[in-house]
């Protein structure tokens, strides 16, 4: 039977020939920083938006030397944010008036917040801390979210409210939770400068006031996407104001 060689085997010597060719051997790869600040706040409800603005307000006020110069002003924001609360409530007597009023503070928020979560991202370079510190809600890139545009509402209905003047809207919205443009034609549905943009709305229900009693109208919706990417319209619905 063989006799194993052990290190200790007399006899043996040890080949000092080789040489180190100075190269070392792969080192594993840290996993790239992939984190980002959401840009578009379009699927928040009005009674979310202003938290969360909010929240980043104190962030960014609180993290000021981390994210330096920024493109809206500490000062500036504080004071949409209000102007969106006060639009905000005087939106409950769904006057056609206080809508708009509201759609405009709205709209003004939220380029806001996505001036300044493209900021935060350029400065955080997908660090998570970083955009963390921000009071940005955030997601991983390795799981981008789908900013193509949604699929359109259907099952678009109008009936009467209780109230005259008033006519609810019922669809289902192409994604959830989902905020939704309701437009609506008073002369002909074809005619495509007639159509006006009445409000925005969440969910899948909206309730449409200060209409003529009377008037004939046409009514559609669409669903709104992220970086503008809206869904096609609706197939219109007709209805007469009582």
């Amino acid at each position: 039977m063989p006799v194993p060689l052990l290190w200790s085997t007399p006899g043996l010597s040890f080949d000092s020939g080789f040489q180190w060719d100075g190269v070392q051997a792969d080192q594993p790869k840290s996993k790239p920083m992939n984190i980002k600040a959401i840009t578009n706040f379009a699927t928040y409800t009005a009674p979310e938006l202003s938290p969360a603005a909010l929240a980043i307000h104190a962030s960014l006020t609180d993290n000021a030397a981390t994210f330096g110069t920024l493109p809206v002003t500490l000062v500036n924001l504080l004071a949409h944010i209000n102007d969106y609360d006060t639009k905000l409530a005087a939106k409950a007597d769904r006057s056609k008036s206080a809508t708009v009023l509201f759609n405009a503070a709205r709209a003004l928020l939220e380029d806001d917040l996505s001036d300044l979560g493209n900021h935060v991202n350029n400065v955080a370079k997908g660090d998570a801390v970083k955009v963390a510190e921000s009071g940005f809600p955030s997601y991983d890139t390795e799981h981008v979210p789908n900013d193509g545009p949604p699929p359109a509402p259907n099952d678009l209905t109008l009936k009467h409210s209780t109230t005259s003047t008033r006519v609810i809207a019922r669809y289902k919205p192409g994604r959830r939770p989902s905020m939704n443009e309701i437009q609506i034609n008073v002369t002909d549905p074809m005619n495509a400068a007639a159509w006006v943009t009445f409000g925005t709305f969440s969910g899948g229900r909206a309730e449409l006031t200060g209409l003529t009693p009377g008037a004939i109208i046409w009514v559609r919706v669409r669903t709104l996407g992220p970086k503008n990417n809206n869904s096609d319209w609706s197939d219109p619905a007709q209805i007469r104001v009582l």
